[in-house]
This record gives structure tokens, sequence and C-alpha cells, in this order.
């Protein structure tokens, strides 16, 4: 077990014992940890190993995980403190974890979106952008497929499409759920879309959802307002779903994570690493985030919390990609950047996830080193598997026809033959991302030592 004694959890920390907002909801206190992570030295090797030696496994302090993150970015010092990270998560892992994966697969019902994020490829003014609405009927093909494939954790995406998640995602949920129980199968159902109210992850939950996502972009206001400039994103909505034009969109979606556990809903969350170039302070505002939330309404193995990794990634339409030719790389840090956030919340109730917006390389090494969750076969525009459906189709001798004319009308591609259905369907993706059959990732998976799981629960370690 880990040595916590005589460690004060919160040095350097800024969570405060009750919320600090008129909404009462929490809200990081972003100054004192942007000053935490200025005034914090960054780690050396020796420095780091100390620190990771005096943890013992428990969770790392505030200041702790800005110096080794401070350590990580330092170019002369990087590769020593991540070779040291690594191997402490990597030990805190298999204790909570063993080598066991709970595998994800997100299916994509709409890239139409009336918010304008300008660092986002379904942003409103992208014109380059080819839009598409999935029928629920689609939906729920794709859904058996996964399910087919021993995949039973499913994430219905969209994005601020306020008409899909106020009417197609609810209807989803139900049949999924009935699906579920129709298998036999124990499966878990998550919505990635706008923040949403309380009123609205209440319903929701009563449709049968389990997990919600979202992720905060940036914590840091300002950095948030200059990238998202308009739609519900920028001013939040209301319970009756209209864009709340005095509203605060930063602020609302911060405390979207609590008001969806209010509500009985497993929260996912994560700051798009890169987008604020102040990594350290969007790092810390996440774990502070994170321990006030597991704190004050519980985070179990039974209903973990989700702690994402996304990355500021180029768009599919890259005559209209706005990320700066200097944006940060962060694809070699990937792993240790999972390993520190394991190792700032060590729990069966954190499940770090390591996403496919890295290769398959760099994202299996970070499910070895710290992931409980991670994507497997993962197609982010929408129909995405489509293709795949049809492929077993056609090896089963059925007539493809039907679906392939209607497919051709939704995208109104005529003539379109199955060979270009994917790379069709695949730019209408929002960011890039990296794709692998799930079979194939069980073969590399194992090759490292990972096993995924055929369920959405990770069995209790002896001693954990």
């Amino acid at each position: 077990m880990p040595n916590t004694c005589g460690r004060d959890l919160y040095n350097g920390s800024v969570m405060s014992a009750s919320p600090q907002t008129s909404d009462d909801l929490y809200l990081p206190d972003l100054k004192s940890l942007s000053a935490l992570a200025v005034s914090t030295p960054a780690a050396d090797p020796a420095t780091a190993e100390k620190i990771l030696q005096d943890a013992n496994g428990g969770p790392l302090m505030h200041d702790e995980a800005a110096a080794l993150l401070k350590g990580l970015l330092d170019h002369e010092h990087s590769a020593a403190v991540s070779v040291a990270v690594c191997a402490a998560s990597r030990d805190v892992r298999v204790r909570l974890f063993g080598n066991n994966v709970v595998a994800m697969a997100p299916i994509e019902l709409s890239n139409a979106c009336v918010s304008d994020c300008v660092f986002c490829g379904w942003r409103l003014s992208n014109r380059a952008m080819k839009r598409l609405r999935l029928p629920a009927e689609l939906a729920m093909l794709q859904v058996e497929y996964l399910i087919d494939l021993g995949i039973h954790y499913i994430e219905f995406v969209s994005g601020d499409d306020v008409s899909v998640v106020r009417e197609l995602i609810p209807r989803l949920v139900r049949e999924t759920r009935a699906l579920f129980e129709k298998r036999g199968v124990e499966g878990k159902i998550s919505f990635c879309t706008l923040a949403l109210t309380e009123a609205q992850y209440a319903d929701l939950r009563s449709a049968g959802a389990d997990n919600m996502i979202v992720w905060q972009e940036a914590y840091d206001p300002d950095v948030y307002r200059r990238h998202v400039v308009g739609g519900p994103k920028a001013f939040g909505i209301d319970d009756d779903w209209r864009v709340d034009k005095q509203g605060n969109g930063w602020r609302f979606r911060i405390g979207s994570q609590e008001r969806a556990m209010r509500a009985g809903i497993e929260p996912g969350l994560g700051s798009m690493l890169g987008l604020n170039p102040d990594i350290v302070t969007e790092f810390l505002a996440t774990v502070d985030h994170a321990r006030y939330l597991s704190q004050t309404y519980g985070a179990t193995a039974e209903h973990p919390m989700l702690i994402g990794m996304p990355i500021w990634n180029h768009i599919t339409t890259r005559e209209t990609d706005l990320r700066p030719r200097r944006a940060p790389n962060l694809e070699k840090l990937f792993p240790a950047l999972a390993g520190l956030y394991l190792l700032s919340l060590p729990s069966e109730g954190t499940w770090v996830f390591p996403n496919c917006r890295v290769p398959m390389k760099t994202q299996i090494e970070a499910t070895r080193v710290a992931g409980a969750f991670s994507s497997t076969e993962v197609k982010l525009g929408p129909g995405g598997y489509l293709p795949s459906i049809l492929r077993n189709m056609q090896e089963r001798g059925e007539d493809v026809k039907p679906l392939m004319e209607r497919i051709r009308g939704l995208v109104k591609e005529n003539g379109l033959e199955m060979g270009e259905l994917a790379a069709v369907l695949d730019e209408r993706e929002q960011f890039v991302h990296h794709y692998h059959g799930h079979d194939r990732y069980l073969k590399e998976m194992q090759k490292a030592g990972l096993h995924i799981i055929e369920g959405v629960r990770i069995p209790t370690q002896g001693g954990a």
C-alpha cells in the first residue's frame, strides 16, 4: 500500500474546502495554480527519483507534480525524468489494475456543429467540412457491430448539434441498453457532447446512460475564449436547450462534470494538451478538479472517473487548419504524461484514458504505463464503421446493395464504390486520428503484456 503518512496531499495545492462560486460548483484557483507552476523548479533526474521515492506510490502533491512535469518539458532532463515517471507509474498501475484494460469505441452521430472553436475541424465557420447526421438505425447497426467485436463500452459522440443531443442520443441510449439486456451483456453507455444542465444530465441518466465526457479544452479562461468564439460552447445553455447569450461558456463547461455527478452520471474530464502553452497549469487544474470531484462525490472501481488525454492534433480539412506550426508536439511525452496523471490520482476509481490521437505504439505504451481505459477500433467520422459492416455482410453472402445505396444518399456521393467509402467517411472526422482494427489492438496489447477485458469492470487486485 502507498505510504501517505505525514504527507500533506494538498501542500502546494489550492483546492478549497468548499466551492468558490455563487452557483455552488467548484472552480480550481487558477491564479494560485499558475503561480505554483511558475515558482516550482524543474526536477532533474536525481530530484525526480527522490520525489517518486518519497511518494511511494501515494498521490503526488501539486508542487511535486509540477516539478516532475517541468522536468519532462526540460530538454536536458526530459528523457531521464520520463523513464523514472513511467517506471513508478507502471508499478502503481499493476497494483491497482493488474494488466487489465477496458476497451471503448465511439460512434459518431453528427459532425454538424453550431459552436465555433477555431482549433476544431467541426467548427461552424469551417466551410470545407462535409457535414453528415446519422439516422438512428445506422447508429444501432454500428452498436451491434462493436458488441460483436467484444466491445461493451459504447460512446455516442456529436458536435454541438442540439437536435441530435436532445432527441437522438436519448433514443440511442435506450435502444442500446435494451440491446445489452437482450444480449446478456453488462455494458456501459457514454456520450460526448456539448456541456449540459443538471436536468438534462438527469434525463440521460433516466434513459440509461452511465458516463459523460466533456473535455475542458483549456482551464485558462483567456485561452478558452480566444479559441471558443461562438455558439453554446461560448455561452452555455439553459434547461430548454436555448443558448444563454449572457452566459459564461467557460464556466458552464467547467461545471459540467459536477452537474453530471449530481445527476448520477460518471464523469470524464481533461484539458486539451497543447492548446494552452502553459501546460503545467492546465495539468494541475485537471488534477485539482478531479480530486475535488472524487472526494466530494466519490469515484470507485464500480463508478470510475475518466481522465482523458486529448492532444491538439491537425484537423482533416488541412486547407482550413488554424493550428500554428509551432504548436507543441507532446506525442513523445504522451506515456510519461499519462503516468504523471496516474501518480497524481492513484486510485481504482481513476481511469487514465490514452486515446488514438497518437500512433498505436505510443497509445499502447501509455496504456501499459498508466491506462486502465483505452479506445481500440475507432472511427470518428459519422458512419465510420459502416464499411466494415458491409464487408462482413459480403463475406456472409448477404445483399449489400440496399445499405450501400442508403449510404450513398447520405454522403451525397453518387456512384461511390465500397473501396472509396471509408475515405469519404473518415474525412468528416474532427481531428486526425490513427486507425486500426480491434483484432490488431488485441494482438498488440497482448504483446505489451496487457489484457483487454470483454466487459466494463476491472477485477479488484489482491492487496490493492
